[in-house]
């Protein structure tokens, strides 16, 4: 059997408490959720679907010193997940997310607060397990953390002076980056994945899909992977643009469902798809994400996203 390839996701470990409730909640109109679980958000949900698909996943940045760090070291341990690099300091914060779903509109909104603790860098440990990756991957929630910041600049040297492929979510706090920090990214990036209303952000102001191909001639060895929801999504390169339909599920809740479809995407990638089986197991990797509530542990399986790609009579086989 193949070694699986190994990935090194880079910050945005986020706990989420994810509460089932009736939106919008208005003042004095109390509740009583439905459910309420405590569970692995941001990255860790790419992580854990790369995980499912059968990669190798390390991950680099912080946890706090506190229930929430304790609650996602078990998350990712249990996983498999190698957590021998991330860096616990004494009396940090997790970053923590509310997340109120409505299960019955398909709809949530998040309330977060961004971990406190010393600041992180590029440790030897971290730029050891950087040396036997095949990919790196960095949110853009990564970024828009000030504690992070050393270790997304040692990250970044790393790149400068290593090939590896670099796997970028661009996420809605993108719209914070400054120009420079959108072409060190894009400059060394090989994959972006955006949401339409996030190409702005990375375009500079510029919107539509117009603006993605600008982007690739400006960066030859760029491909974004422009994600449209139900509608699937497009992969864009110099050199080829592919249509990538979406599959018709019946929507539960879509958390996570972005965040899972990256970690098919980079598995795929890896794995030596053509854009087309890539983008539509991504795509059959995000409708699995919705036919059910949360995210985190709740990340379909191979076998999810395999029964899918059959429904729908695809002819891709898995790998995993």
């Amino acid at each position: 059997m193949e070694t699986p390839k190994r990935l090194v996701s880079v910050g945005d470990l986020v706990l989420d408490l994810v509460v089932d409730a009736r939106l919008p909640v208005y003042p004095s109109q109390h509740q009583t959720a439905k459910s309420l679980q405590f569970e692995a958000g941001g990255a860790c949900t790419t992580i854990l679907a790369a995980r499912n698909m059968g990669l190798d996943v390390t991950a680099l940045g912080t946890v706090g010193d506190d229930l929430q760090g304790r609650l996602l070291l078990d998350i990712l341990d249990d996983a498999a997940v190698d957590i021998s690099a991330l860096v616990i300091p004494h009396e940090s914060r997790t970053t923590t997310v509310l997340a109120l779903t409505d299960t019955a509109r398909g709809e949530h909104v998040f309330l977060g607060h961004y971990g406190e603790g010393l600041p992180i860098d590029l440790s030897p440990a971290a730029e050891a397990l950087l040396a036997e990756s095949d990919a790196v991957f960095i949110p853009g929630y990564t970024l828009a953390e000030e504690r992070l910041s050393g270790l997304v600049a040692g990250v970044f040297d790393w790149l400068t002076a290593n090939d590896r492929r670099l796997y970028f979510d661009a996420g809605p706090f993108s719209n914070q980056l400054t120009a420079a920090q959108v072409d060190q990214v894009l400059t060394r990036c090989h994959t972006l994945l955006l949401t339409e209303d996030e190409i702005s952000y990375i375009a500079a102001g510029e919107r539509g899909l117009e603006a993605c191909r600008r982007l690739c001639r400006r960066y030859p060895q760029l491909t974004i992977v422009l994600k449209q929801g139900k509608a699937g999504c497009q992969i864009v390169s110099r050199d080829l643009e592919v249509a990538c339909p979406g599959f018709a599920v019946a929507v539960i809740d879509t958390v996570g469902a972005g965040d899972a479809f990256a970690g098919a995407y980079i598995w795929a990638d890896l794995n030596g798809y053509s854009p087309l089986e890539c983008g539509t197991i991504a795509n059959a990797m995000g409708a699995a994400s919705v036919k059910k509530a949360g995210a985190g542990r709740n990340v379909p399986s191979g076998a999810e996203v395999q029964s899918l790609l059959d429904d729908h009579k695809t002819g891709i086989q898995l790998l995993c």
